[in-house]
């Protein structure tokens, strides 16, 4: 219990990060800050707790970060490394998978990588999450929240939970 509140706090620490100096990120990324999209196509899956979900090509669900701005990562750094961007070639653009609605662009990131945002929102995948079908980002800090993949807005509000495990709601955007 000590250890994951421990955890929680690094956590909570890493995502207030602004700095803008290279790292590198987990096993699951080759190298620079984020899981290059190696097939352009998302895909959607329903996580118990929250629905229907947009997960990215390789099955890991996809977060948004409260903090961003439409078009802005503001995810960097230390934050960068426990919430890796989803990044593409430049020119290249993913598709949303059917029954989606909404737009999938690209924005710059302060590296210079090409990151894609849902609605504008940068997405993002969770280091703590180690298998598909995981949601364990879910509401961490209250300020991430997995992406529903409904035209209609979340099911109640997104509810801070721990790094544990999931909670009610997602950003619906």
């Amino acid at each position: 219990m000590i250890g994951s509140i421990a955890a929680v706090a690094v956590l909570a620490a890493a995502c207030g990060s602004s700095q803008s100096s290279s790292t590198t990120t987990t096993k699951a990324a080759p190298s620079g800050s984020g899981i290059p999209a190696t097939t352009l196509k998302l895909a959607s899956t329903t996580l118990p707790a929250v629905g229907s979900v947009l997960t990215g090509p390789t099955g890991m669900t996809l977060y948004s970060f409260t903090t961003d701005t439409a078009g802005s990562s503001s995810c960097t750094g230390q934050c960068a490394v426990v919430w890796p961007p989803l990044v593409v070639p430049a020119g290249s653009m993913p598709a949303l998978p059917s029954g989606a609605s909404g737009t999938l662009t690209t924005i710059r990131r302060p590296d210079g990588t090409t990151q894609v945002a849902y609605k504008g929102h940068p997405l993002y995948y969770y280091q703590g999450d180690t298998a598909p079908g995981q949601d364990k980002g879910q509401g961490v800090d209250g300020t991430w929240f997995v992406l529903t993949t409904s035209t209609a807005a979340p099911a109640g509000s997104p509810t801070t939970t721990t790094s544990a495990g999931g909670g009610g709601g997602g950003v619906g955007f």
